[in-house]
């Protein structure tokens, strides 16, 4: 997904579930801070203190950092592709799977984490942790020949003409700087396997299909090069998956202000079945994503999905410099414990915290050792 769903969808949903707007804004800021968590330098401080921030994504043009296999399970994997656990096969285990038991049991424990002072951060990491397995499914956030796709399989079928023309050019593009597999790369048995064994191939993510999985409006087909999965629907309505996961969203922040306090906007929200035709033709508007994004905004202002009219709407821009200056100067804070107090370091905090809980907690408790 993209930033219309990560941040303006998430934003929506929060406030639809009665989330006040302070709240809301924190929660779809990480959200979509999560693909532009890419800075991971050290920042010091003149006494001594240290700023560490976490990764949580790569930019797609640092090829370098996107195929080396001992990073991608540190980032791609519980950040955006999150396992599904299903099959004999570890590769196969990574394959994201959507609304999972597994991603299920993560954010019920975020949820009962409501009272630490990252709790909104966690709740917005796990919102964009949880949507993306609604467009991710079928994919592992490893290089593995699982996530190759056989050439001229992959179209789309129901782009208006100038979104046709868009995609003609811009896959084009994609795939003669990344190759047809979208980056085929090191497999990442390669780091298991003895030195003597054959080392394959394979795709990071679904590069193999380039964007399509994240685009709300469109349906496509493809089909594996190996290894179909049978539980996979390669003929896919992309509209019917994102507004699954809008429901589940509404679903988790309301259950979030059930039990936490000071989060709420004191009504009841709205009742996800009384939009959901109105979210559906948002999902379904064909642009690129800043018209998507603006569209959100438009229906959210105008009072059709059922929110007073004239609601201010905040901007991901300015939030995100806001988090990014916060960040930038850690060094010149009179006392640098200050920087407990920024959503930033909370974002950091959330962050790490996800991470450890999935690769030493969660995975391990059911079996799955990634690291």
């Amino acid at each position: 997904m993209q930033i219309d769903m990560h941040y303006h969808g998430v934003y929506v949903l929060a406030r639809l579930a009665g989330m006040n707007n302070n709240a809301a804004g924190i929660v779809a800021t990480a959200s979509q801070y999560v693909d532009d968590s890419t800075f991971d330098s050290l920042l010091h401080h003149e006494q001594g203190n240290m700023l560490a921030p976490v990764l949580t994504a790569h930019r797609l043009i640092e090829i370098a950092e996107n195929r080396d296999t001992e990073d991608q399970p540190f980032v791609w994997v519980p950040f955006h592709f999150f396992p599904g656990n299903k099959g004999e096969e570890f590769t196969e285990k990574l394959i994201c799977r959507k609304d999972s038991e597994l991603v299920n049991e993560m954010v019920d424990h975020y949820v009962e984490l409501y009272d630490k002072p990252f709790a909104l951060e966690l709740l917005g990491v796990a919102s964009h942790v949880y949507a993306d397995t609604f467009s991710h499914h079928g994919f592992s956030g490893v290089s593995s020949r699982k996530n190759r796709v056989k050439g001229n399989s992959l179209k789309p079928l129901n782009a208006s003409s100038p979104t046709a023309s868009y995609f003609d050019k811009k896959i084009d593009g994609f795939f003669r700087k990344f190759g047809f597999q979208g980056g085929l790369w090191t497999n990442i048995r390669r780091s298991i396997m003895s030195s003597g064994a054959e080392i394959v191939s394979g795709a990071l993510g679904h590069g193999a299909v380039t964007f399509f999985p994240d685009l709300p409006y469109l349906e496509w087909q493809y089909e594996y090069e190996f290894d179909p999965l049978p539980d996979i629907d390669t003929r896919r309505n992309n509209i019917d998956y994102f507004l699954q996961g809008c429901e589940k969203l509404h679903i988790l922040f309301r259950k979030f202000l059930s039990v936490s306090h000071g989060f709420d906007d004191g009504t009841s929200g709205v009742e996800f079945n009384r939009v959901r035709d109105r979210i559906r033709d948002i999902l379904a508007f064909q642009h690129g994503k800043n018209e998507r994004s603006e569209n959100w905004r438009n229906k959210f202002q105008t009072g059709q999905l059922e929110i007073q009219p004239n609601e201010p709407f905040p901007l991901y821009e300015e939030s995100r410099k806001a988090w990014d200056k916060q960040r930038i100067n850690f060094a010149g804070l009179d006392r640098p414990e200050k920087a407990a107090n920024l959503e930033v370091y909370h974002f950091y905090q959330a962050a790490d915290y996800h991470k450890r809980f999935l690769l030493r907690e969660l995975f391990p408790k059911h079996g799955l050792i990634v690291v």
